[in-house]
């Protein structure tokens, strides 16, 4: 048993994506429930009971819900159905605090060593990129303005053209 949450729940239109801690479990929910709706099926769009991010926040584009296990293994599942695309895909074999961030029809993803993965977005695993910063980080990257932000534990990079 565990007292800590640290992935954060994901809400966008449709959806709320609550990740639970320690690998147990995801649920997948429709908005407008109120009280105790545990088992209320009128407000579930699915549930995974394990294999599941311990620290990563879930991420959602698409129709497609993205989770980044602590392993660095990526897992696709559809967001309606919760059926799975892809999952137990390795980006790195490193442990992964980051939450993986969406732009531009690509997922990134980041490990505690510095390796900086790039995924083609959709229900296909494809790594299109590898970059190893030679630091380790733990913050999520951010990306505007076409630059993306890493902060390493040591600096802040802004890559971009």
């Amino acid at each position: 048993p565990t007292l800590r949450f640290v992935a954060s729940p994901l809400a966008v239109p449709g959806y709320i994506v609550v990740p639970t801690a320690k690998n147990h479990g995801v649920v997948c929910l429709k908005p407008g429930g109120a009280g105790d709706i545990t088992d209320d099926a009128k407000f579930a769009h699915w549930k995974r009971d394990n294999n599941t991010p311990d620290v990563p926040s879930p991420l959602l584009v698409d129709g497609l819900v993205y989770l980044c296990r602590e392993n660095g293994n990526m897992m696709c599942l559809d967001a309606k159905t919760g059926e799975e695309h892809y999952t137990d895909q390795p980006t790195t074999r490193d442990r992964h605090r980051a939450s993986p961030v969406y732009a531009d029809g690509h997922i990134y993803t980041s490990a505690r060593k510095g390796v900086v993965t790039v995924l083609k977005a959709g229900p296909k695993f494809e790594i299109v990129a590898q970059n190893d910063l030679g630091e380790s980080i733990s913050a999520s990257p951010v990306i505007s303005n076409g630059r993306i932000y890493i902060r390493t534990f040591d600096a802040l990079y802004a890559i971009g053209k």
